[in-house]
């Protein structure tokens, strides 16, 4: 009897060896960390990051005047914790993560009252 089932290739999981305990050594002294997970084929790139000081949003809206790429470079450079450093190098899985990590300055909400 021949077994007819097809199996999904499993790809890796490339997280830079980062720990459960890490994450929580980073939650306890930032407060939130962020991670963003990046698909490629069967891979999966996962990375972390902290939210990004007021210093950094304005370095990022200024360099984003001009380009956006290296605007995303300077969000990414200074909030990364730690993770896979070939999102970093490969230029797909980095646009991939900036554009993730590019929600975090819509991602909270405001509201105003007139009284």
């Amino acid at each position: 009897m021949e077994n007819n089932e097809k199996r999904q290739p499993q790809g890796r999981t490339c997280d830079g060896g980062i720990t459960e305990e890490q994450i929580n050594k980073w939650k306890a002294t930032l407060g939130r960390v962020i991670r963003i997970d990046v698909t490629d084929g069967d891979d999966l790139h996962v990375a972390y990051f902290k939210r990004p000081s007021i210093e950094t949003m304005s370095a990022v809206t200024k360099v984003g005047k001009n380009d956006e790429v290296k605007s995303a470079a300077v969000l990414y450079d200074n909030c990364f914790l730690g993770g896979d450093t070939e999102i970093r190098e490969d230029a797909l899985l980095f646009m991939a993560a900036t554009a993730q990590l590019g929600k975090l300055f819509n991602s909270c909400l405001g509201s105003l009252k007139n009284l």
